[in-house]
């Protein structure tokens, strides 16, 4: 396109025959190409911002934020209450000895509704369990971070399998409480005794809880890439309207050479005939 203009412009300069016919061309043809094209552009870009930022609402983003945190302050209520269950429980197994502790647990997951309960020595080693744990040969065992803390606090609880973004992982999602069994003997050798109770979370919560943390996590990445996704349509735009008006002034220079062409040769031809020379001259041979 530069190459053709700038062979336009020299024609002109030189005044030869038929470049300012040439140069009309163009500018009509550049002009009828691109007043559409700029129409179309800009309804275009008005109709993609509009459809982007439709896209992020701030209703839906708050929307999936009270969701997330309404989800967020259930768990955390079920956590507290579990944990204030456990240390109850646990103040009352403080008088029982290793030797009857599993008939003790066995009450306490009935009246707690927990799917395992197990009591642990202080170096983490079970002392006896009533649950899902009795019949694993080797049950998850808390670690020492967890133990430190329930020392410290008194009971602990966290919730697993809510962060899992892996197929059933609703099945694997509950709270697990730990709280400190206070021993009666007292003495420097006395070790504290830990009750750990796990209580499994509602299918259809735990289920609703993923749904509206993935939506969530989904929705920030997309919002974070919206500004590229904006600039990509509007880069594409940009780029077909360039196209379309430098094609149509290429048009407009190729179908301007054909046109000027007859008339530079009669032009010729009359040049010659005014200088005396009455030969015949050249024919243009097309339709």
């Amino acid at each position: 396109i530069a190459w053709v203009i700038v062979r336009l412009l020299l024609r002109l300069r030189r005044g030869k025959f038929g470049s300012r016919l040439l140069v009309k061309l163009a500018a009509i043809f550049a002009l009828v190409g691109f007043m559409p094209g700029v129409l179309i552009y800009v309804v275009s870009y008005q109709f993609v911002s509009r459809s982007i930022e439709s896209w992020f609402d701030v209703k839906v983003e708050g929307a999936l934020g009270a969701g997330l945190s309404l989800g967020r302050a259930t768990l955390d209520a079920l956590s507290n209450d579990l944990s204030s269950k456990t240390r109850a429980a646990a103040s009352q197994l403080s008088a029982t000895t290793d030797a009857s502790a599993a008939l003790s647990l066995d009450r306490v997951r009935e009246q707690l509704d927990a799917s395992d309960v197990v009591l642990w020595s202080a170096a983490g080693n079970m002392i006896a369990s009533a649950g899902q744990s009795r019949f694993q040969l080797n049950p998850d065992r808390p670690t020492t971070q967890q133990l430190r803390a329930a020392r410290a606090q008194r009971v602990v609880a966290q919730v697993e399998g809510i962060d899992e973004p892996v197929a059933g992982a609703t099945s694997n999602a509950r709270i697990k409480a730990i709280a400190v069994v206070s021993t009666p003997s007292i003495g420097l050798l006395a070790e504290p005794r830990f009750l750990q109770v796990t209580q499994a979370l509602p299918s259809t919560l735990v289920s609703n809880a993923i749904a509206v943390q993935e939506a969530h996590r989904e929705y920030q990445e997309r919002a974070l890439g919206r500004d590229g996704l904006r600039r990509m349509y509007i880069g594409t735009l940009t780029l077909s309207l360039f196209l379309a008006v430098f094609g149509a002034v290429l048009l407009a220079v190729v179908l301007g050479n054909q046109l000027a062409r007859p008339l530079l040769l009669l032009a010729d031809g009359v040049r010659q005939v005014a200088s005396g020379d009455l030969t015949p001259k050249a024919v243009l041979q097309g339709k």
